[in-house]
């Protein structure tokens, strides 16, 4: 009897760890990596402020890139290193952008061909010719200029507001129908996601895994580093307010908080405020000056767990989130001082409207 338990003991162990392993689909680089990814919409478009960069502020961003030596990879690239575990050179960028507006063919373009840098558009495919949008003649341009396109939806749809029973198959149908019109007009199947609004669960990323995708990118703030989950890959905006130079410079020298689980880790609001519980990979930070924030305002409803095993953070929001989208968010320095870390967290309240 007692040899049957002990089995059944082990076998459980096995299914529950580790849980980084049970996250991550490639293998771990062969060396750590921050990589901060960042988020365009659209450029010199005074119309929609609050998703524009203007052109002397992206200009100032790819000089400012160019003139410090950074690698800018398209998105694609960057997975094809990590999952053939090449290293990463030591300073390297991820420049992306959501829609497909026809500003980016129009502005943005022609300044990444003067600093020679290239980037990953990921496009809704039903308003693509439409008007303020790229024409698939455009899009096949772009992609021979070696301008990557990838998968952003044909709707745009807010998938999370259906429910449990019927989000899956919607989902599923938007994919396949988005995916087919890429790979039709630009003659390659797409295998990498931007979630509309940033906003997704668990069984959208197994409708990605089961139609061949390989990574998805959401909306919340940090980098990409060598513990990320891969449909789950974190950016920084460059819009609307955050579409300033100085914004560029604080973000790109930051490095990742690495987090081995999340509990809960479902976006969708059980209680109000929400707590979570956050696990942190030991031995790169200071714990201990941890500081949390909540839709970017500083809040001290943090508890600190500073086990050199086992660290951890529990935060909880002081008042109820009102919003549809809010962030946690976690910084904290490294353990010499010289830079910080950081990492966030999406919570969705699917009954608010946009």
């Amino acid at each position: 009897m007692r040899s049957i338990l002990f089995i059944i003991f082990i076998f459980s162990c096995l299914l529950v760890s580790p849980q980084i392993a049970e996250r991550k689909n490639f293998p771990p680089g062969q060396s750590n990596f921050d990589i901060p990814v960042l988020a365009y919409h659209r450029f010199g478009d005074n119309r929609y402020r609050s998703t524009n960069t203007s052109l002397e502020v992206f200009e100032q961003h790819l000089r400012y890139l160019k003139d410090n030596q950074y690698t800018v990879l398209t998105f694609g690239e960057a997975m094809e290193r990590w999952k053939n575990n090449t290293a990463f050179p030591a300073k390297t960028v991820i420049i992306t952008i959501d829609d497909g507006y026809s500003s980016f063919h129009e502005n943005g373009w022609p300044l990444l061909k003067k600093y020679g840098f290239a980037a990953t558009i990921f496009i809704q495919t039903d308003l693509v010719g439409h008007k303020d949008f790229i024409s698939w003649a455009q899009f096949a341009e772009l992609q021979k200029a070696g301008i990557e396109i990838q998968n952003h939806s044909g709707s745009h749809d807010f998938f999370v507001d259906y429910n449990d029973a019927e989000r899956a198959g919607k989902f599923r149908d938007d994919l396949i129908k988005s995916t087919a019109l890429i790979e039709k007009n630009l003659g390659k199947k797409p295998e990498y996601y931007v979630y509309p609004y940033g906003e997704w669960t668990k069984d959208m990323v197994q409708v990605l895994k089961d139609n061949g995708y390989s990574a998805a990118l959401v909306q919340n703030s940090g980098l990409f580093c060598e513990t990320s989950d891969p449909f789950e890959i974190p950016r920084f905006p460059l819009g609307g307010y955050f579409g300033t130079f100085e914004e560029l410079k604080r973000k790109i020298d930051l490095k990742a908080l690495r987090i081995i689980k999340t509990i809960p880790d479902s976006p969708f609001l059980s209680e109000n405020p929400p707590e979570i519980r956050v696990e942190v990979m030991p031995g790169k930070i200071n714990l201990k000056k941890a500081q949390f924030f909540v839709a970017g305002t500083k809040c001290e409803n943090i508890k600190i767990i500073d086990d050199p095993i086992n660290p951890a953070v529990i935060l909880k929001a002081s008042g109820k989130l009102t919003a549809r989208r809010t962030l946690y968010t976690i910084t904290a320095p490294s353990i010499d001082g010289k830079t910080w870390h950081w990492y966030s967290y999406q919570w969705i309240r699917p009954e608010v409207g946009e």
